[in-house]
């Protein structure tokens, strides 16, 4: 992928938002510091897309309607050097004076505005281009500035950790962008329909740039096609990857493109190389990178625009990566060793990137949200679900890799689903097994209550709807099991509930997020009279236990019980038995016989196919070094000396 030069006209009107959004928080803390005389550092950031240099055009109109000069410097462009800065200020000032230096010319301009009254704005947008220049701002340009002035730092990173320890930092107030919610966008822009806002904004997951894109086509053609996707990611991942200074570490985000999740261990696995700290740590200072608990993880959508964009050019060394990621996972699936949570999801994500597009499961929607347990301050977002309330009669989607379509019938009333789950129940297991669906943002639209079968709780679960017709059933040797021991042996998924029950991205969501959080050594049961919810059962391999059955729901509502049962080291054997199903054979090794690691598999494949070291290198986004280095061992372990007889004896084993 070759980085972009200068922008171009074409470029510069691609980025002008074909709408109007304001942004009516950040604007008021602009105005707030424009009210003060005292020195003020305003720093916004956020990913690539967000509006940033819009709202710096907002910030210049405001200031110039309270005659307040507005200078505004572009770092995109420019070294990061102090020369290059004041230079590119000077030129913002109309002050270039050739007999003094750019330093002593501003300060020169800067006592003529004071003399004059004149308050003024030095805004530097792409700040993070300019971060190695944090010490000089400090030290130097600012001490220099009148203590009315007031500093903007625009860009995709929060200022860094230096500034907190300086003098400075009682004058800065920070602003995060983030990509507007589908209300903000719908209320602000209403010329699309409905259907078609709802897709460009499920397509941009809400970047402001993205959707300028994805607006200014429809309005154009009024309808989506897969090439006009391929075109608006491929704009996206060149506007990202203009923050990288070379294309060193390209190899290193399109690896991070596949999976959840990055460690630099995966890293390496999966690129069969090592990767030295100093790469893996300016990798993830990238902006578009986030750390979590579990690794670094890429922005939604520029992970997909990246992966979109490598699985087109690269279809086979996409679906290598992808199988490399997915062996690692399989290296966690051992019987002496306990699986997170992270561990599973991390698996069940990597099997939907391919697989389950094409079923109920819609990946990249589904990646959008994510699952906490409650808390004891989240009942004011418990609650709500507890209530009754009516649902539709039937929901359809439709599968947008087919032409199939689905439609599920839901009563009218689940008054009686509800009632059975009070805010006593829940405390007398622990608001802790109550898990939070949220979508981004952190919004809450979705609760799932789980209860442990365990010795405390069995009598319960034997005498309370819904479950009881499962756990009366059980044998006197498993009663004793449960009650002997003290941990859970199992869960039971008790309730799920959405906010909106019409939104069925958020039903598939429930359950998709829960059951990694959820699959341990153990045993987990669910009822349901939920057609839809039993689908899901089905597609993750519960079984259904029919001498289970009940009516607890009401004579109407026939409600099936379900079984998964992971016990005595069952949980590597379903994982590998749910991949299978799916296409996937995660027992096979991807080593020849010569013992290739899977990297010398695919030198040796392209060495078959005539490919110079070159070639191999551009190929395979490694140096020729690195390629020459794996023909050394490729033939140490073959017991060759060049590649006809490399190529020759490939051919012969076969």
């Amino acid at each position: 992928m070759n980085l972009p030069d200068n922008p171009n006209q074409e470029q510069i009107q691609s980025k002008a938002f074909p709408f109007n959004i304001t942004r009516e928080k950040e604007l008021a803390v602009f105005s707030r510091l424009l009210d003060q005389n005292g020195s003020s550092i305003l720093s916004v950031y956020g990913q690539p897309g967000t509006g940033k240099s819009e709202l710096m055009t907002h910030y210049q109109k405001e200031a110039s309607d309270r005659d307040i000069v507005f200078y505004l410097v572009n770092a995109q462009y420019s070294k990061a050097e102090p020369s290059a800065f004041l230079q590119l200020l000077l030129e913002q000032m109309g002050a270039t004076n050739l007999y003094i230096s750019p330093l002593e010319a501003i300060n020169m301009h800067i006592q003529h505005l004071e003399q004059q009254g004149i308050r003024f704005v030095i805004a530097i947008d792409s700040y993070e281009r300019f971060e190695k220049l944090d010490e000089w701002f400090r030290q130097s340009f600012l001490p220099s500035l009148p203590s009315s002035s007031i500093l903007i730092f625009c860009g995709r990173k929060k200022l860094r950790e230096s500034w907190r320890a300086s003098i400075w930092y009682p004058f800065i107030t920070s602003i995060e962008l983030k990509g507007f919610s589908i209300g903000q966008y719908d209320s602000a822009f209403r010329t699309l329909k409905p259907e078609l806002t709802k897709l460009a904004w499920q397509f941009s997951i809400g970047n402001p740039y993205a959707l300028s894109l994805c607006v200014q086509k429809l309005n154009e053609t009024q309808e989506w096609n897969e090439k006009d996707e391929q075109k608006i990611y491929r704009t996206v991942v060149q506007e990202w990857l203009s923050e990288l200074e070379d294309d060193r570490l390209l190899p290193y985000i399109e690896v991070a493109s596949i999976g959840h999740y990055i460690q630099q261990e995966k890293l390496e696995v999966m690129l069969d190389q090592t990767i030295s700290r100093k790469d893996f740590e300016a990798l993830v200072s990238l902006s578009f990178f986030e750390e979590t608990e579990s690794g670094w993880q890429l922005n939604t959508l520029f992970q997909r625009a990246m992966r979109d964009d490598l699985r087109r050019r690269k279809p086979t060394y996409y679906h290598q990566l992808w199988k490399r990621a997915l062996l690692y996972c399989r290296s966690f699936f051992k019987h002496d060793r306990v699986m997170d949570s992270t561990e599973i999801s991390e698996f069940f994500y990597l099997l939907g990137e391919p697989m389950m597009r094409a079923s109920l499961f819609d990946h990249d929607t589904l990646s959008t949200y994510s699952m906490t347990s409650a808390s004891s301050d989240d009942w004011d977002v418990v609650l709500p679900y507890l209530k009754s309330h009516p649902t539709m009669n039937e929901a359809s989607f439709d599968d947008d890799q087919s032409t199939k379509g689905f439609k599920h019938h839901v009563p009218k009333s689940r008054d009686k689903e509800s009632a059975y789950i009070t805010k006593e129940m829940i405390e007398s297991v622990g608001i802790q097994h109550v898990k939070l669906l949220r979508h981004r943002g952190g919004k809450v639209i979705g609760i799932a209550f789980l209860i442990p079968i365990q010795s405390s709780t069995l009598k319960k679960l034997q005498q309370s709807p819904v479950t009881r017709s499962y756990f009366k059933r059980l044998s006197y040797a498993e009663e004793k099991s449960i009650l002997s021991q003290d941990k859970a042996a199992g869960w039971v998924i008790r309730y799920l509930g959405v906010k909106n029950v019409n939104q069925m991205e958020d039903r598939q969501a429930l359950l998709y997020h829960l059951l990694p959080l959820v699959l341990t050594e153990g045993i987990l049961v669910a009822s349901t009279p939920l057609p839809f919810y039993q689908d899901l059962l089905e597609q993750f391999r519960f079984s259904e236990v029919h001498e289970a059955m009940h009516f607890d729901y009401g004579p109407d509502r026939p409600s099936r019980t379900y079984e998964l049962d992971l016990r005595n080291a069952r949980l590597p054997q379903y994982l590998e038995t749910f991949a299978q199903a799916l296409g996937v054979n995660l027992t096979e090794t991807p080593h020849h016989p010569f013992q290739f690691t899977p990297r010398e598999e695919e030198v040796v494949t392209l060495v078959i196919q005539g490919y110079s070291n070159a070639n191999l290198a551009a190929e395979l986004s490694l140096s020729e070094v690195t390629i020459k280095k794996h023909l050394s061992r490729i033939y140490e372990k073959t017991g060759v000396k060049n590649r006809t007889q490399l190529t020759r004896i490939m051919l012969e084993s076969k």
